[in-house]
């Protein structure tokens, strides 16, 4: 059981560098991943190796290539676009669904979140930045009520760090949505689910939409667009 638990540790820690790589854009779409490689970064078997590039495209962040092995997944527009629409449908739902205003130890848990994510954006702690937003949103969509649709939006946020890459380190923009989390936050000690709605809703676009423009340009650089 030891052994298990500490393969099953490994795995994880494994999942969420890589994750945290793609994110920042240190891994980069069409990437290989090199089992030799992995195993001596991370100290860690191939068979710990081959779990969790397994784990990674089961979750859509890998795709395996004939003769090129495990490599980032590269959303095209059309995928980008069909999956924000999948995020609009299930993230706008729980919107509607949380009953508002949000309980006052839930709204303490958010504050807390919200001005760990202010602070981090400031120290420039990209790592707390990805986590901390993971965790805040994490905890708006299980305040819905519906642990399957939390799950759903959970799977499809995850799915989403292949496009995030083109804005997480954007000053500009993490300012942008450190400001936006505290009127999400607002919004949850209103009565309005409408207004909490457009904000949720608006809030996941600059990714999708800077994304969409390096695609374009990197297309029109290579003279296939």
């Amino acid at each position: 059981m030891g052994t298990h638990s500490r393969s099953l540790d490994a795995v994880m820690n494994m999942i969420r560098s890589l994750e945290e790589d793609i994110v920042l854009g240190r891994l980069y779409p069409r990437e290989r991943l090199i089992e030799d490689q992995l195993a001596e970064r991370f100290k860690q078997k191939r068979h710990v190796v081959r779990q969790v590039l397994n784990d990674l495209e089961t979750i859509g962040l890998v795709v395996r290539e004939s003769g090129k092995g495990a490599i980032v997944r590269e959303y095209v527009p059309d995928e980008v676009n069909n999956l924000y629409q999948m995020r609009e449908i299930v993230e706008g739902q729980a919107a509607l669904m949380i009953a508002l205003p949000v309980p006052r130890k839930d709204i303490a848990i958010l504050e807390e979140l919200c001005n760990t994510y202010a602070q981090s954006v400031a120290d420039g702690d990209m790592r707390s930045v990805i986590e901390t937003n993971k965790v805040f949103h994490q905890t708006i969509y299980r305040l819905c009520g519906n642990p399957f649709l939390s799950d759903v939006i959970d799977n499809m946020a995850q799915r989403s760090n292949l496009v995030r890459f083109s804005s997480s380190a954007d000053p500009v923009l993490l300012e942008q949505a450190r400001d936006e989390h505290f009127g999400i936050l607002r919004a949850l000690k209103g009565r309005s689910n409408e207004r909490l709605k457009k904000l949720c809703l608006e809030h996941i676009q600059p990714s999708r939409i800077r994304y969409l423009e390096r695609y374009k340009r990197t297309e029109r650089n290579s003279g296939t667009g």
